[in-house]
């Protein structure tokens, strides 16, 4: 909901503590003691809550007012000079404002007589042709007889239409009036520089009678130089002619301003289910985007107007926080705010880590804050505190690191500096959102086995799992300890639960799954025995694909322990213990020789991985497997293919390498060519897998190093020579075939 720049009408809706100050004005106007022409400012920029206060006062005169006879009452009257654009207009008007208030309104005679003597007085300035300061505007006045339906005698010299003669009748009623009347002129800086004068001149000259108390309400500032050089003097001099009694609005409780500002965004904040408030980190952006910035109840209505309307559709797709800083910079620093906009890709990002030179961070503090004195000329101090509180690479760049949120932090907080989330910020459209927030948190914290694997399902149909997997990875380490297994189950097998004895699983949609997402997943469950149960479950009753792609997870292990070769991933934490990993290998074994009774390995999608494991485990039952399989001369194509490393370039250029000690221990190349060279004249080479014909080729050109075809002398041109080769063995093979 939009708060209007609407002033407050009564003390018991203050809010800044101002309601006191509103008291002491209306006690000096009801007790000054005299009879004199006087006026009485409310001075105040824009925004700073004059008219909540002048509203204040006039309700506590009204009050202080009826504890007194009638005789010994303040009559108010209230006069808005913004409502009218003509300069005659206005004078017209405020003239019939003062006579309806007292002749119409009032059942006092002598307040009657009062206004009749300036409903007389009104007329007699309409034949005017001179009048002490204010004459040039009554030359061309309406007639203002007919606004009360009377008509002036045609003898415009005669007695009764005296200028003098009538102001000093007025002046007559006036003091023999026991009450006082209260005239209060707002928002008179709303003017335009003329009928600011003209407000003024009134007050002084034309309508200074006794009795009378004015209380103006304006921004000095404005009026001081719509003022200027009026009777010879600056603007502010004159003004301290016309005003005898200046109040200036006290500055706010900045305390009990921010707190109208967080009652009014505590009504819009949104968090998704599970997610803190991050205290800290509000006060950051608080403290460097909005604060700054917040002066005025002014302020914090549009700064709160622009961060509802923003915030409002998006709300469960972004960071509170984030929205209500770049909101704020938006309304009030909309160089910042297009800054941000267009440097997306050298803002986002979390902790990068490595070390910090403190000297390197105060040089490119320095760099920066020129640059940026280009772009927010009026405080760059500003605008690199705000940046640095929303983009976490930035701050970190420019200031000693305090913020280490990573990447998937950043991600699942939804914040601007998340490279998924920033467009969103500006954009405000949830055209790009392919998976709500709400339908990722109800998947992660509320929906059972069957509403998940059916949500899974509606995502696969829709193309989307892929992005689901997606935000799996991001807010693992919001997914709760009870539901990883439910996860692993529903992810990995489309059908089965691990935690059930004996239950098959069948493996879902593997390609879009990354094993090292399997394994934080884990990593979520505490304890190392129930992750190694877990993970045994997986690999004993798994099927046939889904066992081969869980071997990956097998490897990872291996390396923490650096059983195979020793890596930087003997520093990683440990998923299962040693004792539990030779438990797991036995599994693997078990399962691997049981598939096999049914399947070559060479033909096993996951043969390479299988091969390694199995070599290292068990060295000598592979190797009598192996030396079996390749009795058969059609699977060695596919033994080289399994020993064959792809490498592929920036430029989308590939090929193949050897490793001679990885194929040897059980063939020569010698063997291997003659084999290749006489199996590619069969029908059967040519139904073998694209990889397996091209790692075939590959290996003959490798071995026989035939010129000008080098494999290893020009990668760019490897996988065309390939293909040339193939074209050429198929050609001869068409044509042997053909004879």
């Amino acid at each position: 909901m939009f708060n209007t720049d609407k002033p407050i009408n009564k003390a018991c809706e203050d809010k800044l503590g101002r309601s006191v100050f509103a008291k002491q004005l209306a006690n000096a106007i009801v007790n000054f003691q005299t009879k004199d022409n006087y006026a009485v400012s409310l001075q105040g920029k824009w925004g700073c809550g004059k008219t909540s206060v002048l509203n204040m006062a006039i309700e506590e005169i009204k009050q202080l007012s009826e504890s007194k006879d009638d005789n010994n009452k303040i009559i108010i009257i209230q006069f808005n000079p913004w409502n009218f654009t003509d300069t005659n207009q206005l004078i017209n008007q405020f003239f019939i404002t003062l006579t309806n208030s007292l002749k119409i309104d009032s059942k006092n005679k002598k307040v009657k007589d009062v206004g009749s003597a300036i409903e007389k007085y009104s007329s007699a300035l309409e034949y005017s042709e001179y009048i002490p300061v204010v004459g040039k505007y009554l030359k061309i006045i309406p007639k203002l007889t007919s606004a009360f339906g009377k008509s002036m005698k045609d003898n415009a010299e005669s007695k009764l239409n005296d200028v003098a003669y009538r102001k000093r009748e007025v002046e007559k009623a006036l003091v023999e009036l026991d009450c006082k009347i209260l005239v209060v002129i707002d928002d008179i800086d709303r003017l335009s520089n003329e009928q600011i004068r003209l407000v003024f001149q009134l007050v002084n000259a034309v309508a200074g009678f006794p009795n009378i108390i004015y209380l103006l309400s304006f921004d000095k500032d404005i009026v001081s130089r719509a003022l200027e050089d009026v009777q010879g003097c600056n603007g502010q001099e004159y003004l301290e002619k016309i005003i005898q009694v200046p109040f200036d609005v006290p500055p706010v409780d900045i305390s009990k301003l921010y707190n109208v500002l967080f009652e009014k965004l505590d009504s819009i904040i949104y968090l998704p289910y599970g997610v803190e408030f991050d205290k800290n980190r509000w006060s950051k952006v608080f403290d460097a985007c909005i604060s700054p910035f917040i002066k005025t109840l002014r302020d914090v209505n549009r700064f709160y107007n622009a961060l509802s309307f923003m915030y409002a559709s998006v709300k469960e797709e972004v960071d509170f926080i984030d929205m209500a800083g770049i909101s704020s910079l938006q309304v009030f620093a909309p160089q910042i705010f297009g800054w941000i906009k267009e440097n997306k890709f050298s803002l986002i990002g979390g902790y990068k880590g490595g070390g910090v030179v403190l000297n390197e961070l105060n040089k490119r503090k320095e760099e920066t804050l020129k640059e940026f004195e280009k772009i927010y000329p009026d405080n760059p101090v500003i605008m690199l505190n705000s940046i640095a509180s929303l983009f976490p690479s930035f701050s970190n760049g420019v200031f000693y690191p305090s913020d280490f949120a990573t990447q998937d932090e950043i991600y699942q907080a939804m914040r601007i500096s998340s490279s998924d989330k920033f467009d969103l910020y500006f954009s405000l459209s949830l055209d790009t959102i392919k998976i709500s927030r709400k339908e990722i948190d109800n998947s992660l914290f509320k929906m059972d086995e069957q509403e998940l694997r059916e949500y899974i399902k509606i995502l696969n149909e829709r193309e989307l799992f892929s992005d689901y997997f997606k935000e799996i990875r991001h807010n693992i380490s919001r997914i709760p300890e009870d539901r990883i297994e439910l996860f692993l189950s529903i992810l990995v097998f489309q059908s089965g639960r691990i935690s059930e004895e004996k239950s098959h699983l069948i493996g879902a949609n593997l390609n879009d799954l990354s094993i090292y997402t399997i394994s934080d997943l884990l990593f979520k469950i505490i304890d190392e025995n129930s992750r190694f149960i877990i993970i045994s479950k997986m690999f004993s009753n798994s099927d046939f694909l889904s066992f081969q792609y869980l071997l990956h997870l097998l490897h990872i292990i291996e390396l923490t322990y650096g059983r195979i070769v020793e890596t930087s991933n003997m520093q990683n934490e440990k998923l299962i213990s040693l004792e539990h990993l030779y438990e797991l290998e036995k599994i693997f074994l078990k399962r691997t020789k049981s598939f096999l009774l049914k399947t070559n390995l060479l033909d096993w999608k996951e043969a390479r991985r299988v091969s390694f494991l199995w070599e290292f485990i068990e060295n000598e039952s592979y190797s009598n497997y192996m030396k079996e399989a390749l009795s058969e001369v059609n699977s060695i194509p596919k033994y080289i293919s399994i020993n064959a490393n792809e490498w592929s370039g920036s430029d989308g250029t590939r090929g193949y390498t050897f490793d001679n000690e990885s194929y040897t221990k059980f063939i020569d190349d010698t063997t291997i060519i003659n084999i290749i060279n006489t199996e590619r004249f069969k029908e059967s080479f040519w139904t073998l897998d694209k990889r397996v014909i091209e790692t075939s080729v590959a290996f003959i050109l490798k071995s026989t190093n035939l010129k000008a075809t080098n494999i290893m002398g020009d990668r760019e041109s490897n996988i065309l020579v390939i293909n040339e080769i193939i074209d050429k063995w198929k050609r001869e093979f068409d044509l042997q075939s053909a004879q």
